[in-house]
């Protein structure tokens, strides 16, 4: 029987690095965006870019599925977190950050010029949603991480007490 190589256990700070790589992406349109409009002499612009707003509500719309999928996929319940906690959280999100971006949205792009308020407030939507992606994400990325080694495990023994039986 071949020989089955074991890694060691996940470390928390690998699931940081595949969340980290997701936001990262995230910001590259926003990097090349910059840089044309520093070409073009127009970089306040980028401010009053609807674009914000957008990446704000598909990033909060994605750390809570990639946290739920987490907590979902995990075979043993999460220590402390009683679904009805990750219920209130969710709601939390969704009154305080989802609404209020894609209110922010809208009105970037009914105004004509938007206001120094509102590009900062997209700004700030976004820096929260993006902090959001990265804690939710992780929390989620390493839950989801834990529970497939534990499930590997798990296979792995079944297959050893099996090969030993026969």
């Amino acid at each position: 029987m071949p020989e089955v190589v074991e890694k060691g256990t996940h470390s928390p700070r690998n699931s940081l690095c595949v969340v980290g790589a997701e936001a990262l992406l995230v910001l590259l349109p926003f990097v090349v965006m910059a840089i044309v409009l520093a070409q073009k002499g127009e970089l306040s612009k980028l401010a009053s870019m609807p674009e914000w707003g957008v990446a704000s509500s598909a990033l909060i719309g994605l750390s809570m599925v990639r946290f739920a999928a987490g907590l979902l996929h995990a075979r043993t319940p999460v220590e402390g977190l009683a679904w009805e906690r990750v219920l209130l959280l969710f709601a939390l999100i969704i009154v305080l950050g989802l609404v209020p971006s894609l209110l922010v949205l809208s009105l970037v792009l009914i105004a004509k010029t938007p206001s120094s308020y509102l590009s900062a407030m997209q700004i700030v939507f976004f820096l929260l949603s993006l902090f959001l992606f990265i804690s939710l994400g992780w929390a989620g990325e390493h839950v989801l991480t834990e529970s497939t080694e534990a499930e590997k495990e798990h296979e792995l023994t079944v297959l050893r007490s099996r090969a030993a039986g026969d």
